[in-house]
C-alpha cells in the first residue's frame, strides 16, 4: 500500500505514483516493504507528469434537439424526387394557366352557340339590295310601235277663293267707368284738392286700396272753391248730382 505524506490516503493501487488529490509523491507504508523485493526506480533524466486531477463533465443545456435549429432542406424521397415543399411555385402556376385556358374555350363555346341560336331563331339578314351605279337604262320604242297618247286632264273651274275671317281682337277693358253727374258714398280713403278729373285718375289708379273715386267741379257748391279728389277704399251707393264726376274701378 502506498500513502500520501499531505493528506495521509492511503491507495491500494500499487501502480500509483503520485496523489489524486493533491499530487504528492506516494510513499510504501515501511510495515508493507518487502526487504527483498527489487525496486523499480525511474530512469535518470525522465520526467514523470504529474496527473492532473479529473474535471468534471460540463453537463449540456440545450434542452431541444439539433434539428429545430437547423434550415429545412427539400426532403428527398425513395425514388430521388424533391417533396411538395421543394417543388417551388411552378404547379401552381401551371395549375392557374390551365384553369385560364380551360375558361377560354368554355367563353368562346358560349358564345358561339348563342350566335347560332340567334341566327336559327330570326334567320339570316337579308342583305340589302346593292344601288346600281349609272343611268337607268330607258327602253327604246319599236318602230311599229304607236306612241301611247297621254291623259289630259280635266280641266277644273277655277274655286272662288273664300275671304278669310280676321280674328277679331277684343278691346281692352277699361281700369275705370266714368259715371258723369254722379257722387259715390262708402268707406273713404283720403281726400285733397286736384285740378282735373285725369289727375284724380290716375292717383287711384296707383293706390290698390282705390275701388273708386269722385271730383268734384270747381265752385260747385261755393264760388271760388277748388276742385277736390275723393279716393273711396269701397263704394256702397252711387248719387246724381251735377257737382261731380265720379268713375268705379272695373
Amino acid at each position: 500500500m502506498k500513502t500520501c505524506p499531505s493528506c495521509r490516503k492511503v491507495y491500494e493501487d500499487e501502480t500509483l505514483v503520485f496523489c489524486l488529490d493533491d499530487g504528492a509523491r506516494l510513499e510504501r507504508e515501511r510495515s508493507a516493504l518487502d526487504p527483498n523485493a527489487t525496486w523499480n526506480l525511474p530512469t535518470p533524466g525522465a520526467t514523470v507528469a504529474s496527473p492532473r486531477p479529473a474535471l468534471p463533465t460540463a453537463q449540456s443545456t440545450i434542452t431541444s434537439r439539433p434539428g429545430q435549429f437547423q434550415v429545412g432542406s427539400p426532403q428527398v424521397g425513395a425514388d430521388g424526387d424533391r417533396s411538395a415543399s421543394g417543388r417551388g411555385p411552378w404547379p401552381w402556376v401551371l395549375a392557374i394557366v390551365l384553369v385560364l385556358g380551360v375558361s377560354g374555350v368554355l367563353t368562346a363555346w358560349l358564345l358561339t352557340r348563342g350566335r347560332a341560336d340567334e341566327v336559327g331563331k330570326y334567320g339570316s339578314p337579308t342583305p340589302a339590295p346593292s344601288a346600281s351605279v349609272g343611268p337607268t337604262p330607258v327602253p327604246t320604242p319599236r318602230a311599229d310601235e304607236k306612241p301611247t297618247p297621254k291623259a289630259t286632264p280635266d280641266a277644273t273651274p277655277d274655286a272662288t277663293p273664300k275671304p278669310t275671317a280676321m280674328p277679331t281682337k277684343e278691346r281692352p277693358k277699361p281700369m275705370f267707368t266714368v259715371l258723369d253727374n254722379m257722387t259715390l258714398n262708402g268707406s273713404r280713403i283720403t281726400y285733397y284738392p286736384r285740378p282735373s278729373f285725369g289727375l284724380c285718375q290716375a292717383d287711384c289708379s296707383r293706390n290698390a286700396n282705390c275701388k273708386g273715386f269722385t271730383w268734384i267741379r270747381p265752385g260747385a257748391y261755393n264760388p271760388g272753391d277748388s276742385a277736390m279728389c275723393y279716393l273711396m277704399s269701397a263704394v256702397t251707393a252711387r248719387i246724381p248730382h251735377s257737382c261731380c264726376i265720379s268713375a268705379v274701378r272695373n
